[in-house]
C-alpha cells in the first residue's frame, strides 16, 4: 500500500494532544462547520459513512467546547485552512492560503483544566485504544509518541497479543463482508474471553453481535461433529474476537460499549442470522479443510 495515505501521527506532550492524518482533508469551506456547528456529520447523505460509529458530527464539537485550546488545520489540493479556539470561542480564523503539505487534517487540543481539574492521560489506555484501531484496520500505520503501531493480520494479531497461556490449536481467522472473527481455545484455562467490536468501537460489554457469535459457535461445532455437545463444554476456555460493521448502529448508551441493534441495517438481515450464516459456512469450511485443527478442537 502507499503508506502516505495510511499514516496517522498522534502525540501527547505537555497535556496537549496532536493528531495528524493523511486522508482527503476537510473541505476548506466547511472547516468551521465541522468543529463548531452541530449536526454537520458526513453520515447523513454518504454511503461511505453508513457503517461508522459516530452519526451526527458531535464529537469534534464536544472536544472543542471542552478544551482550553483547540486548533484545526485542513490541507486539501495545495491549499490550507486554520482555525483556533479558546474554550469554544474563535481565537483566530485564518484565510485559505497555499500549502506544500500533504492532504489531510491536523487537530490539536488541550482539555480545559477548569472542567477537568488535575487531569492526566493514561498512556497504557491510549496505546491499547490505538492498537485496537490498528487491529481493525490492517495496513494502517499509527505513529504515537515515537512508537509505530501497525497490524498486518487484524484480529488474529489481537488474539496473539492478548493470549496468556498455551492454546489447544492455532488461531482460526475468518474474514467476510462486514464481519471478521478469530478464535481458539486455551489448553488448560477455564472461562470465556471475548473481544468484540462494532464499526471500529470496542464494545466492552458485548451486545447482540456477541450473543449471536456465542450461539453460532455452539451450533456450528455441534453440526460439524454431529454430536450434541453440552454448551459449556464447547465454549469453556474459548478466547475469541469478533468485529462487525452495522449500518446505523444503535448502542445501549452514549459510551457505545454495548450494541443494541437487532439488524445489520434498515434493509439487512438480523444480526443473529448474519453471524450464524457466516460461521456456519466459513468455520465449517475451515474445519473440513484443516482436519488437524478439527481433531485438536474435538479433543
Amino acid at each position: 500500500f502507499n503508506e502516505k495515505y495510511f499514516e496517522l501521527t498522534e502525540a501527547i506532550k505537555n497535556k496537549m494532544v496532536t493528531v495528524r492524518d493523511y486522508g482527503r482533508g476537510i473541505p476548506l469551506g466547511k472547516v468551521m462547520d465541522c468543529v463548531a456547528k452541530i449536526n454537520t456529520g458526513a453520515k447523513y447523505d454518504s454511503e461511505a459513512f453508513k457503517k461508522s460509529v459516530g452519526l451526527n458530527g458531535v464529537g469534534t464539537k464536544a472536544v472543542n467546547a471542552l478544551s482550553s485550546y483547540f486548533k484545526i488545520q485542513a490541507v486539501r489540493e495545495g491549499k490550507t485552512k486554520v482555525i483556533e479556539f479558546e474554550r469554544g470561542e474563535v481565537l483566530k480564523d485564518a484565510k485559505i492560503v497555499s500549502s506544500d503539505d500533504n492532504d489531510g487534517t491536523m487537530v490539536q487540543f488541550t482539555p480545559d483544566d477548569k472542567m477537568f481539574p488535575n487531569f492526566h492521560f493514561i498512556n497504557e489506555h491510549v496505546e491499547r485504544m490505538l492498537w485496537n484501531y490498528a487491529y481493525l484496520n490492517p495496513g494502517l500505520a499509527i505513529n504515537y509518541n515515537g512508537q509505530r503501531i501497525i497490524s498486518e493480520n487484524g484480529l488474529s494479531d489481537l488474539l496473539q497479543t492478548e493470549i496468556n497461556g498455551k492454546t489447544a490449536y492455532p488461531i482460526v481467522h475468518l474474514k467476510g463482508s462486514d464481519i471478521e472473527v478469530a478464535l481458539t481455545h486455551y489448553d488448560n484455562k477455564y472461562g470465556e474471553e471475548y473481544y468484540s467490536f462494532v464499526n471500529g468501537a470496542h464494545t466492552t460489554q458485548g451486545g447482540t453481535h456477541l450473543v449471536a457469535f456465542r450461539e453460532a459457535v455452539v451450533k456450528t461445532v455441534r453440526e460439524f461433529y454431529k454430536k450434541e455437545f453440552d454448551v459449556a463444554d464447547i465454549r469453556n476456555s474459548i478466547v475469541a474476537a469478533i468485529s462487525v460493521k452495522v449500518q446505523e448502529p444503535v448502542f445501549e448508551s452514549q459510551t457505545k460499549t454495548k450494541l443494541g441493534s437487532q439488524d445489520m441495517g434498515p434493509k439487512g438481515p438480523s444480526i443473529k442470522t448474519f453471524v450464524s450464516d457466516f460461521l456456519k459456512k466459513e468455520l465449517d469450511n475451515f474445519l473440513h479443510k484443516n482436519s488437524e485443527t478439527a481433531e485438536l478442537l474435538l479433543q
